[in-house]
């Protein structure tokens, strides 16, 4: 007599169950990266030109985070140190994700762009 071989039905319904989990999981995730992305991208196109004053480097990333729709950092977020020839600007935050119920994803970003000293 040969035993039966394959996954029980308890063992199916826990593997679609985790697989349900990690695909909602993904799905909260990748928009927060891509949000980042888009800050990164915000900041180092920002920090290119170091003749622009602390109001104009808040303004132009005002712009830039309407278009790309960047929520989680503002303008009045930004670590700004300029100079004579060096320009460097900072953006540090903090984004919270909900999960299930009170459950929620922490996510840390920090990132900088320019020539200069490091902006605190």
């Amino acid at each position: 007599m040969r035993a039966e071989r394959g996954m029980s039905s308890i063992s199916v319904i826990f593997v679609v169950a985790l697989f349900g989990f990690m695909l909602i999981g993904a799905f909260r995730v990748i928009p927060v990266y891509s949000e980042y992305a888009e800050v990164k991208n915000a900041v180092a196109e920002i920090a290119r030109d170091p003749s622009r004053a602390e109001s104009e480097v808040r303004r132009e990333f005002r712009n830039r985070a309407v278009v790309a729709d960047i929520s989680s950092v503002k303008d009045t977020d930004l670590f700004i140190v300029s100079g004579g020839n060096f320009l460097t600007v900072r953006a540090k935050y903090r984004r919270e994700v909900p999960l299930v119920a009170n459950v929620k994803l922490a996510f840390d970003f920090d990132t900088q762009a320019g020539k200069g000293p490091a902006a605190q």
